[in-house]
C-alpha cells in the first residue's frame, strides 16, 4: 500500500449481485463526508473515493508554496489510483462508453503531468494552482455525466462493489 497519508479504497467489481452473495459491511472505514450532496451517486465505494479526491484538491489549493508540490503529488497518486479503478469497473463490466470515459481520465492525467513537471522543474507554483482551481468544475460536470452513467450501469446490472485487499494494485 502507498505511504500517502490518505485512505485508499481498494474494491473490486463483484458480480451480479444476488441475495447469497451479500458481503458483510464491505464499506467499513470509507466515508463520503464533505462530498456536496448533487455529487452523491449513492454508490458508497464511489462516493467515498469523490469526497477524497475533492479533499485532497483543497488542501492542495491551502497547501503554501513549500508544501504544494507535496499536496499536488498526494492529489495525483490518489487520482492515479482513482482513475484506473474506474476503468478497471467500466471494463468488468463491459460498460459501453468506457473508452470516452477513460479518455477523458487520461487527458486530466496528462495535463495535470505537464504542470507538475512545470511546478518541479521550473518552480510555477502559479500554474498548479491554476489547475488546481479549475478542476473542481471540471471534476462537478464529469461526476454528473460521465460517472452518474457509470453508476447507473452498474445499479441496473446488478453489479457491487465489493472491497479487496488494501494492497490490490490499481
Amino acid at each position: 500500500m502507498s505511504a500517502t497519508p490518505h485512505h485508499e479504497p481498494s474494491a473490486e467489481l463483484g458480480t451480479p449481485a444476488t441475495e447469497s452473495s451479500a458481503v458483510a459491511n464491505p464499506y467499513e472505514g470509507l466515508s463520503s463526508e464533505g462530498l456536496p450532496a448533487d455529487l452523491h451517486l449513492g454508490e458508497p465505494v464511489t462516493d467515498a473515493t469523490h469526497a477524497e479526491f475533492l479533499q485532497l484538491l483543497d488542501a492542495t489549493a491551502k497547501a503554501d508554496d513549500a508544501g504544494f508540490l507535496a499536496a499536488y503529488d498526494a492529489w495525483m497518486d490518489h487520482t492515479r489510483h482513482h482513475f484506473a479503478q474506474e476503468e478497471q469497473w467500466m471494463e468488468a463490466m463491459g460498460f459501453g462508453p468506457r473508452y470516452c470515459h477513460a479518455g477523458e481520465h487520461q487527458q486530466v492525467l496528462a495535463v495535470a503531468q505537464a504542470v507538475r513537471d512545470k511546478v518541479a522543474g521550473e518552480g510555477m507554483v502559479d500554474l498548479g494552482r491554476r489547475l488546481i482551481g479549475e478542476l473542481p468544475g471540471w471534476f462537478d460536470q464529469h461526476v454528473k455525466s460521465m460517472d452518474t452513467m457509470m453508476v447507473e450501469h452498474m445499479k441496473a446490472n446488478g453489479f457491487t462493489l465489493v472491497e479487496g485487499p488494501a494492497d490490490q494494485p490499481a
